[in-house]
């Protein structure tokens, strides 16, 4: 070990030296760092066993709960329940012009209080989102006071100009109305006192939502709100603040309140001390102007005054009296206040309210357009100092440019067509006529690219025909187009000894490229369901189904097992002729098996059976699912079924969520197995169902797998006439009905065995010709068929060559 005199001497030796290297300031750090070095050297020896001689004397079970702990002065933990408790904020109630204090004196407006986590039985229950759990609120409510007279006039105008941009809206009255409109939810108080609505207001939504929402609207129906701006105002105002913000109309007890007509916002935290003082309200706000009510006790409760702005962001409006839209819409056009206004009241009528909507729908169209053009000229300015300069920069500005495939097979094709008909849309089709949507798309960009040329060139082009057409779908950009149109020049003025020559001279081809972009993703809101919802399969049975009956009753036997009473099957038997008495049953030995699965599973849903005479003709789908449906409730989820599919839970567990009653029915697309006998070369084929392009295909004419509530069923069968029904199925059924969604997708998990389809003749049209194409479809690929056709034709010639040698 150095010793510490030797340590010293050369630390001085060095410190005398004059060295440019070593500074004068750095001496004391090196003299401490090495004294510490030195001492801890000589403590080292006293201590090296230290740590072995407190683990030996340590209790070895104390140390194995030490692991749960986060220091060892830490006492161990007793048991696994103390490691979940949750610790609960309870507010405690304010008083007038105080702030809420939660239990451990925060004396901050918080968000909502945690959700408390259950426990029963040794189990956590926790709440299903965790949203829920982490209090986080919806933005915007809206409380719209309306009466019994304007309630399908104003307060209609009022819904269908606002509730889309917000995230909930509720209609207050104070008398029954006879006439209800539909889709809006309203609250009736029926008490006939008007000028104690916003009391009453303030009762229910405390109440039903006072929890829910960071910030609240209330307004009258004879407002016009622009929802959409409120929203953004909103947005960028900190949940923290208390916000009492509006238009004010009058003073009272020194301090300025708001105008319900011009709409009051006030944030949750003010929300809960009006709930704390809503007693005195009731008492003491009597008043017949229904504003001075509403303001007096938000004044009382929140010890504030009504402000038009908070934190820099301020909450415009703008008041008309005498409001005459076709006289005064010339002049307030100029006004920058009125076109930045939130808030544009009172509306004599509803028919103003649209038009002023439709006046703000173009200002904010105009303002958007101005945007986009200043983000085009900004992305045009900065791109000048990125790599690769202005060329950089793809068409058209601020649009992604187009895919760039990593090999051959993410190349995306393009689809050629002409203005009747497009070619190879997919490996299954070389030529198919423009309909529908696909017809208005292509009728819409030659539209568009007339428009856009004549805007460059002066209006002198006459639309001719279109030479080429070219369109894909980039899944980066959206639709791309190339058109090569023949274009008649109007400037140009041939010699007319000829007219054929003077129209061919006038002719001139242009080439344009078009794309349009993908907009905005939205995430569509649907109502919550859950995978516990008991499912009943109806399945029709024929009696050439007779090879599938065991499969099919085995797989669905061990399902149930599994699933319990969440499962259940209805058979019904098609006969031709329904057997009389001491006649052969065809189906005898399916409903043996039947009643063997019934006592093999006895707590499951014992399977139904229903027996139908079809007298061998075609019998409507909905005449089949009729036979169900009595016998079943409202809430009864059907899930109409084919003998040669295979369940499983995965496709019976999104079945579940993607049926929703009074909102969506689920029409799955299923994976269909091609004809075995002309995909495979040998026997035995395969038990399992391929997943591969040659074992099968999605088959998009399938429509008889559809899953759907049976009240959503009997509301779609009452909306359609007798002769309707008898010409569609029950898909068609419910779009032509119109009042649900319809979502209809690919079923990775959905496969279905071959199964030979029988087209009767008197199937109507529409249904025979798509049954006709299916059965063609569901034999095998081209290439398979193909194949086929050669080997009989070389079997047959070969057969001819031996039969011509003898």
């Amino acid at each position: 070990m150095l010793k510490p005199w030797r340590l010293y001497r050369t630390v001085v030796r060095w410190a005398s030296l004059d060295t440019r290297c070593l500074s004068r300031s750095l001496l004391p750090v090196l003299v401490g760092l090495c004294l510490g070095m030195t001492v801890s050297m000589m403590y080292a020896p006293f201590s090296e066993d230290s740590c072995e001689t407190y683990l030996a004397n340590q209790d070895p079970q104390k140390m194995v709960n030490l692991r749960n702990t986060k220091s060892v002065a830490d006492p161990p933990v007793q048991d696994d329940q103390s490691i979940f408790e949750p610790r609960l904020l309870v507010p405690r109630a304010a008083g007038p012009g105080e702030n809420p204090v939660a239990a451990d004196g925060a004396n901050n407006p918080a968000p909502a209080a945690p959700v408390k986590v259950e426990t029963k039985g040794g189990k956590f229950f926790r709440p299903k989102f965790a949203a829920t759990e982490l209090g986080i609120r919806q933005k915007l409510f809206v409380a719209v006071l309306s009466s019994r007279d304007t309630l399908n006039t104003l307060a209609v105008a009022v819904n269908r100009t606002l509730a889309h941009y917000v995230t909930k809206t509720v209609y207050f009255i104070d008398q029954k109305s006879a006439n209800v409109p539909t889709g809006m939810v309203i609250v009736n108080f029926a008490d006939g006192y008007n000028h104690l609505l916003p009391v009453n207001v303030f009762k229910y939504v405390i109440k039903k939502y006072g929890r829910g929402y960071d910030y609240y609207l209330f307004i009258t129906d004879r407002a016009y709100v622009r929802a959409e701006r409120v929203h953004e105002l909103v947005s960028h105002i900190s949940v923290s603040r208390h916000v009492h913000m509006g238009a004010p109309k009058g003073v009272e007890a020194g301090k300025p309140y708001c105008t319900l007509e011009g709409g009051i916002i006030l944030s949750q935290s003010v929300l809960t001390r009006v709930n704390a003082s809503l007693k005195w309200c009731s008492d003491n706000c009597h008043h017949l102007d229904q504003n001075l009510n509403f303001g007096k006790c938000v004044l009382y409760s929140s010890n504030l005054h009504c402000s038009k702005s908070v934190e820099k962001s301020a909450y415009e409006t703008h008041s008309l009296n005498g409001f005459d839209y076709d006289k005064d819409i010339l002049a307030l056009r100029e006004q920058t206040d009125f076109n930045k206004s939130f808030s544009v009241f009172p509306m004599p009528d509803e028919i103003t309210h649209y038009k002023l909507h439709r006046y703000f729908c173009e200002v904010e169209l105009n303002s958007t357009r101005h945007q986009i053009e200043d983000m085009k000229r900004d992305i045009l300015y900065m791109s000048q100092f990125a790599p690769g300069g202005r060329d950089s920069v793809s068409w058209p500005i601020g649009v992604p440019e187009p895919y760039k495939p990593k090999n051959r097979f993410d190349v995306i094709r393009w689809d050629y067509f002409t203005e009747t008909h497009i070619f190879f849309q997919d490996d299954f089709t070389n030529v198919k006529e423009l309909i529908g949507a696909d017809k208005l798309d292509i009728q819409d960009i030659i539209k568009v690219s007339i428009e856009k040329l004549n805007e460059k060139h002066d209006n002198k082009f006459l639309y001719s025909y279109l030479i080429n057409g070219y369109r894909r779908f980039d899944p980066q950009r959206g639709m791309e187009y190339i058109m090569d149109l023949a274009l008649e020049d109007t400037t140009l003025s041939p010699p007319e000894e000829n007219i054929d020559m003077n129209y061919k001279s006038k002719i001139v081809e242009k080439r344009v490229f078009l794309v349009r972009p993908l907009g905005e993703v939205e995430v569509v809101p649907m109502p919550y369901v859950t995978e516990s919802t008991r499912i009943y399969l109806v399945l029709p049975v024929l009696a050439s189904d007779a090879d599938s009956w065991g499969l099919f009753l085995e797989t669905y036997s061990a399902l149930q097992a599994k699933s319990e009473d969440s499962l259940a099957l209805i058979l019904i038997f098609m006969y031709e002729q329904l057997p009389k008495a001491g006649e052969n049953d065809v189906f005898s030995v399916l409903k043996s098996m039947v009643g063997f699965y019934n006592d093999k599973n006895e707590n499951g849903v014992k399977t139904s059976t229903i027996n139908f005479a079809t007298n061998g003709t075609y019998v409507p789908e909905y005449k089949i699912i009729d036979l169900v449906s009595e016998h079943l409730s409202d809430d009864a989820l059907i899930l109409t079924c084919t003998m040669g599919m295979q369940l499983n839970q995965e496709m019976l567990n999104r079945v579940r969520i993607n049926t929703v009653a009074g909102w969506q029915v689920f029409f799955p697309v299923g994976f269909w197995q091609f004809k075995p006998n002309l995909i495979y070369d040998k026997k035995p084929y395969p038990s399992e169902i391929e997943f591969n392009s040659k074992a099968g295909h999605y088959d998009v004419l399938s429509y008889e797998h559809g899953s759907f509530y049976n009240s959503d069923y009997k509301a779609a069968r009452r909306s359609l006439t007798a002769s309707q029904l008898a010409n569609c199925d029950v898909y068609e059924m419910f779009v032509k009905n119109g009042n649900i969604h319809l979502f209809r997708a690919v079923e990775p998990e959905f496969k279905h065995f071959y199964m030979q389809l029988e087209c009767m003749p008197s199937t109507p049209t529409a249904l025979y010709e798509r049954c006709m194409e299916r059965k063609s479809l569901n034999l095998a690929t081209r290439a398979q068929l193909a194949k086929r056709i050669f080997q009989y034709k070389a079997k047959q010639s070969s057969a001819d060559n031996a039969h011509g040698q003898h």
